[in-house]
């Protein structure tokens, strides 16, 4: 509604015009109204529409599992993601669903009591957090249909990805992030083993040690590093290579002698 058709009594949604409220930061024209849910609240004429209200329809009873106090929130969310990365272009995920041919089973897409109703049957939880049970398909390259989704953790749904990577492993097929999981190695050393062309038990061996001895000086009548004549001698590293530099590094066993 335009400002100058305003006037008392007007109503606009839930809200009814009581009178003007002065202006706003930017100079747009307010009005002060009174929600059908009782409440009083100052507002700008020209952002409302047939929908408006104080703010109490986004939590009121009558919007479901959408309204903010629901314990079914995060399913009513969990549902519009699903369909969100599969047919909605502008989504970040939509390139590894919809673009990928990935759709949702025609009784849910429309429907969210049909999902909510198979999301209870098939052991969604509400005091669960979201990490302990994620939507998962079973097939990575199969639709959102009740035969082929299930609830699992983040770590279960993390090793079933398109991405994921499984090899033959003593008698069984596992995932990569498994195995790192198993030996308690760094991900990107089983990952870099693998595309090395490493398999079986090469992929799990313990890395050799790359400790390389320094340079060896022969003294006392063995060969020594500078770390070890330095502990021995009780001079620092740094006084011992000088002195190999001015090639005087025997005088240390003479004055051993001594």
């Amino acid at each position: 509604m335009k400002v100058k058709d305003m006037i008392e009594g007007v109503k606009i949604g839930s809200l009814t015009a009581i009178r003007p409220w002065g202006y706003a930061k930017r100079g747009n024209r307010r009005w002060l109204f009174k929600c059908d849910c009782g409440n009083y609240k100052p507002l700008q004429v020209s952002r409302l529409t047939k929908k408006s209200s104080c703010g109490c329809r986004i939590t009121n009873k009558s919007y479901g599992d959408y309204a903010s106090d629901s314990k079914y929130r995060r399913l009513y969310f969990c549902w519009h993601d699903m369909k969100n990365r599969c047919y909605n272009k502008n989504s970040k995920k939509y390139h590894r669903y919809g673009k990928r041919g990935i759709k949702v089973y025609d009784g849910w897409r429309n429907d969210y009591s049909a999902f909510k109703k198979w999301a209870l049957n098939s052991g969604w939880d509400y005091n669960l957090l979201q990490q302990d049970q994620s939507l998962d398909r079973i097939d990575v390259n199969g639709n959102y249909e009740p035969d082929d989704c299930r609830w699992v953790d983040l770590k279960t749904q993390n090793r079933n990805r398109e991405s994921s990577i499984y090899v033959k492993f003593r008698g069984e097929n596992v995932s990569l992030s498994e195995l790192q999981e198993r030996y308690k190695m760094p991900p990107s050393t089983i990952r870099n083993r693998y595309h090395a062309g490493k398999r079986g038990e090469d992929l799990i061996t313990p890395p050799k040690p790359s400790y390389k001895r320094g340079k060896e000086y022969l003294l006392f009548g063995k060969m020594m590093t500078v770390r070890e004549i330095s502990i021995k001698c009780g001079i620092s590293p740094y006084i011992i290579r000088k002195r190999v530099k001015e090639n005087i590094l025997n005088e240390l066993e003479n004055r051993e002698r001594k």
